[in-house]
């Protein structure tokens, strides 16, 4: 079963339900679906935890956010193919840096776009549908088609090694925070466990 990681702009209620209808459609047509708000470790819930046992406000958005960074990288490049939702006035910050991972790691991309604001005249930036090969879906129902085409011209993809020494290094941490997140139902060891996968040195482990 192919996995598509779902990238785009989740800030209100309307685009969340963009989402889940995109994750939906492809989950329907036997894909499997990595949808960040929906299927990510509520990282977020252990702030007070944290701070609880004598972690800095400071250190405990530090380690949180190198958390949530850690593991979209490792879903980003474990999945087969990512599709980017650049609707809205301007695409979505975050999204964009999953879909320039997602390319360098030679995943399938496909830009779904169903919003008539341009950036030129009409056309969106050339180097963000490049990311797609120029792979664009201006609807929802037409994304899981476009990618078993796409899936069946280009191979396996997720298998691909990777080349790169610091995103090699940054997908294993991913893996262990992944991992750990799934078995972990202890506040007290997932925080020590992730002040030491992430090796923050300036954080004493939590006693």
């Amino acid at each position: 079963m192919k996995k598509i990681y779902c990238a785009g702009p989740l800030f209100n209620p309307k685009e969340k339900e963009e989402m889940q209808e995109i994750a939906t459609i492809l989950e329907n047509n036997g894909f499997d679906v990595f949808l960040p708000h929906r299927d990510g470790f509520e990282f977020v819930n252990l702030s007070e935890s944290f701070i609880k046992l004598g972690v800095s406000d400071n250190n405990a958005k530090l380690i949180l956010n190198k958390a949530i960074f850690t593991l979209d990288v490792f879903q980003v490049i474990d999945s087969d193919g990512l599709i980017l939702n650049i609707n809205g006035r301007v695409p979505d910050e975050g999204a964009m840096v999953e879909a320039g991972i997602a390319w360098n790691a030679g995943k399938t991309i496909v830009i779904f776009k169903n919003d008539a604001r341009t950036l030129i005249n009409g056309n969106d930036n050339p180097l963000l549908l490049g990311l797609a090969n120029f792979n664009v879906a201006n609807e929802i129902s037409s994304i899981p088609s476009i990618f078993n085409k796409l899936f069946l011209k280009d191979g396996d993809k997720k298998n691909k090694i990777i080349d790169n020494s610091r995103i090699e290094k940054i997908f294993k941490k991913g893996q262990l925070i992944f991992e750990l997140s799934n078995k972990s139902e202890n506040s007290d060891e997932l925080c020590n466990q992730l002040i030491n996968i992430l090796e923050i040195k300036d954080v004493p482990a939590i006693r």
